[in-house]
């Protein structure tokens, strides 16, 4: 039995159904991916922790009844706690720690019957939006081994583009699963603020969710994660709602604001420019009202605010961090831009810190009232292309080189983690040299189903799942 070529073109939930029709079994599928993984992971270097024997093990176990997603083969993010398992956060300050427990998502798929391989590469501490950790090596673009996956969730896109996995894990601080989807040509949500357990760093601008092939893989994985934490402070939203039905969906009559470059604050290259333009001649044949407008604030200053909240969030992730191997953050077991976020964090003031944090309410109750007129905002998701592998190597100074970043590289996609508001990257466009470059659009708080049908709209009407027969990896 051929499985590259019964799988080929296929999404995770069509992997399903052939496991449902016992065309192929959870095992077949599940030794699949480990053959894919051996074969590819020595070039891309995704994937930096294996659990094959226990993935064989929970294959031949699985209940295949027991939800829409039960006996597909699953990769978890290297800052996730899997129990008995390595968790290095790309750090070598964390070597040799081992997971005592499961964190609350590990939880959640395990429960829904996902079958799990492995770990993926990541940015030390998930801080960069390349993966290019010293201690664990440069996860490579599929399309382009010299370029970056993107980051902080580079591996898990890295290894969901080129068929290492049908879909994976990601979590999402400044654009950590969007980032990486753009890079690779993926489908990436991340979902609203309380839509799921909620983080306890970061100032709770991290949210967890997923890099997938397809639009209804991301509904499939949101429903079986969506809902509160135990012992959470803060409500959540109401949980009757099932994403892989409400995608199906036709979406209403949208109106659309499109938003090139924050009034000029920032630059974006010719082929992003090409990009946005076809989407929203897409969007218009769709039926849709779009208008050419952005939201009116000081896009530098959000950058310092956001930044500013960042690195004494970040400060606090280390040293903590750093307690559970009995280890002292040092120049020696850290990277030097990883060691600057550190002091720099101590040294600020709570004054400076909570400053930040106001300023950054401010400007999120502006992006807010922009949404009583505009159902979604499209910018694009990167300035430009994927950078290239050991981009950001000379980064050294936290505060300076962060501002460069979002200034030149990723101004888009930290305004909905600031927010709170769910939001996506869609692979719309690939340019001359066969990049993907993203779309990214953003949606009222709490309206993930609209996103998630306009998104399907998209994907019917451009469909990109053919794309990856392209990458020869």
């Amino acid at each position: 039995m051929d499985l590259s070529e019964i799988l080929k073109g296929t999404d995770a939930l069509e992997q399903k159904s052939l496991l449902k029709e016992e065309r192929i079994s959870s095992l077949d599928l599940t030794q699949y991916y480990i053959d894919q993984i051996q074969a590819k992971n020595p070039t891309l270097n995704a994937v930096v922790h294996t659990m094959f024997a226990e993935g064989i093990e929970s294959a031949e176990t699985v209940d295949l009844n027991k939800g829409i997603l039960s006996g597909l083969p699953f990769l978890m993010k290297d800052l996730h706690s899997v129990k008995g398992h390595p968790v290095t956060s790309g750090s070598r300050m964390l070597e040799g720690y081992v997971a005592p427990e499961d964190d609350e998502y590990v939880k959640r798929y395990k429960q829904a019957g996902l079958v799990f391989l492995g770990k993926t590469n990541t940015p030390e501490f998930g801080f960069l939006p390349t993966t290019d950790p010293d201690f664990l090596g440069p996860a490579r673009n599929p399309w382009d081994t010299t370029r970056s996956a993107g980051g902080s969730s580079g591996g898990a896109a890295a290894a969901v583009a080129a068929g290492m996995i049908p879909f994976a894990h990601g979590s999402d601080g400044g654009g950590s699963i969007r980032i990486p989807a753009s890079c690779c040509g993926l489908f990436g949500l991340k979902p609203s603020r309380g839509r799921n357990p909620y983080g306890t760093y970061m100032n709770d601008f991290g949210v967890t969710h997923a890099l997938t092939r397809s639009v209804r893989d991301s509904a499939a994985l949101l429903d079986v994660v969506k809902g509160k934490g135990n012992y959470e402070g803060y409500p959540s939203f109401t949980e009757d709602i099932l994403y892989i039905n409400e995608m199906y969906k036709q979406p209403r009559k949208l109106t659309i604001a499109v938003a090139p470059n924050w009034n000029n604050q920032v630059s974006i290259t010719e082929d992003n420019r090409k990009a946005l333009a076809e989407t929203k001649q897409l969007l218009e044949e769709l039926g849709h009202r779009v208008e050419e407008d952005t939201p009116v604030f000081d896009f530098e200053q959000f950058a310092k605010d956001f930044i500013t909240v960042w690195i004494a969030s970040g400060s606090v992730i280390i040293k903590h961090l750093a307690q559970l191997t009995n280890r002292t953050p040092l120049q020696s077991n850290l990277e030097p831009v990883s060691y600057d976020v550190f002091k720099q964090g101590e040294r600020y003031s709570a004054s400076e810190y909570e400053e930040a944090r106001v300023r950054l309410n401010m400007t999120a109750k502006k992006m807010h009232a922009f949404h009583d007129k505009y159902d979604v905002l499209v910018t694009p998701t990167l300035n430009g292309l994927p950078a290239e592998i050991g981009s950001f190597d000379h980064q050294t100074n936290a505060k300076l080189d962060m501002l460069d970043t979002m200034m030149n590289y990723v101004s888009f996609t930290q305004m909905a983690n600031a927010t709170g508001q769910p939001a996506m990257s869609v692979p719309l466009y690939w340019n001359k040299q066969g990049l993907p470059i993203g779309v990214h659009f953003t949606g009222r708080l709490g309206e993930e189903d609209t996103l998630l049908q306009l998104a399907r709209q998209l994907e019917t009407k451009k469909p990109w799942i053919n794309r990856y027969e392209d990458i020869t990896v």
